[in-house]
């Protein structure tokens, strides 16, 4: 192989690497949209009590980037929202019901019933606010501190 051609194959895994790694890591349009609001001198609780009255489970890993910024967007209110962890190597692993929903990547939040049978799911990646009100029915609101 001539030097021009390896170096051309090697551009491309490069690439290819870097589309993969920005999208893993929740550099999607999603993610440049829910990250524009900052958290203000406001909570969250009655929109994050509210998605699990409705259903809503998140479906994450303490490993998982994107999860820490979906976390860091309801700040001390997501202490409301079930989430469901679903790698094995960290405490309280809910594996066997992240394999049995497919749950291929996180965060992925799934509309359940009491039993978890699941109703529908959200693509999968960081949600804004609203995306997450339209998709469970809750009314987005900011308490005031």
């Amino acid at each position: 192989m001539d030097k021009n051609k390896t170096v051309s194959v090697v551009a491309v895994i490069v690439i290819a690497v870097f589309g993969y790694l920005m999208y893993a890591g929740g550099g999607g349009v999603a993610d440049k949209n829910a990250t524009e609001k900052e958290v203000g001198p406001w909570k969250y609780d009655t929109f994050a009590q509210c998605l699990t009255e409705k259903g809503m489970q998140m479906y994450g890993s303490v490993t998982c980037a994107t999860c820490a910024k979906q976390r860091k967007l309801f700040g001390d209110s997501f202490q409301y929202i079930t989430e469901i962890e679903c790698n094995p190597r960290y405490p309280h692993p809910q594996t066997a019901r992240c394999v049995a929903k497919m749950i291929e990547s996180t965060p992925t939040w799934v509309l359940e019933l009491p039993d978890q049978t699941e109703v529908k799911r959200m693509r999968a990646g960081l949600q804004i606010f609203e995306e997450l009100a339209e998709f469970s029915g809750c009314t987005f609101t900011e308490d005031k501190l």
